[in-house]
């Protein structure tokens, strides 16, 4: 059983604010056409897509019939993986799916720590693939000597900064910058794994944590108790005749019956 507490509550949010949020709990939820335009529906006929959330993750599944659905401009042939801060189109109408609002960026400047360093993927837009660390400051924008470049129209040139920062990685934009963090429109905020950020329309990254490496284990000679090596030393050196491998025994008796052999051959 998925433990309800442990899935964070999602909502599919119209960019003109002219409807209400449709609210995606833990489970499975339904969006079909309605009346009034795109909304929640049962599980029948009037359904165009399946949205599953539980503790492993966000799905959207499309239904039978078929809708033209795209997530941040790809086309969804049958399921797609979904993120907070991700562009849902069907049939042409767009919903912004809305994560947990981030956290507030504090005041003091603590440096990350080693063992909590991060990456930024890009996951949409001219980086896409592409990983850049930050245990240091990296300022995203148009200009030549941004850590990462972004050229596109409306982005400055220094468009936002990301921090190294104890509790993650804080994000401080310009005024004019457009910046969107699980949805939301941020300006100072604390970024954590999983978090995406969406800089100008289309550039797309998400913060990851990197895999922990296993140590390798190191090999120990296996302990025996005292008293055997003890045993070891008190037995005689000489031994008797029992011990003496077969071996030995067989060329013995083979080199007696060539010796009588040659005896009485000649």
């Amino acid at each position: 059983m998925v433990d309800s507490r442990r899935v964070e509550t999602l909502r599919f949010r119209f960019p003109d604010r002219s409807r209400e949020d449709l609210v995606l709990g833990p489970g499975v939820h339904a969006v079909g056409h309605g009346p009034e335009g795109l909304r929640l529906v049962g599980r029948g006929h009037e359904a165009r897509i399946q949205v599953s959330i539980d503790g492993r993750g966000s799905w959207l599944q499309l239904r039978e019939g078929g809708s033209r659905v795209h997530v941040n401009g790809r086309p969804v042939k049958r399921m797609a993986l979904l993120r907070a801060g991700d562009a849902v189109h069907i049939d042409g109408i767009e919903l912004g799916l809305l994560g947990p609002e981030p956290r507030s960026a504090p005041d003091d400047g603590l440096e990350m720590p080693a063992a909590t360093r991060q990456v930024l993927r890009g996951v949409g837009g001219l980086h896409h693939g592409r990983s850049f660390t930050l245990d240091r400051a990296r300022t995203l924008g148009s200009a030549a000597d941004a850590d990462i470049r972004l050229e596109e129209p409306g982005i400055v040139d220094r468009h936002l900064c990301l921090l190294p920062h104890g509790r993650g990685v804080m994000l401080q934009a310009g005024e004019q910058a457009r910046c969107l963090v699980n949805g939301h429109p941020v300006r100072e905020a604390v970024l954590g794994a999983g978090d995406q950020l969406l800089v100008g329309n289309a550039q797309r990254f998400v913060v990851e944590s990197p895999l922990t490496r296993t140590p390798v284990l190191k090999q120990v000679a296996p302990e025996y108790p005292a008293e055997t090596f003890e045993h070891v030393a008190k037995t005689p050196a000489g031994g008797s005749w029992r011990h003496l491998p077969w071996v030995l025994l067989a060329a013995a008796l083979i080199a007696g019956v060539l010796a009588l052999l040659l005896t009485w051959g000649a």
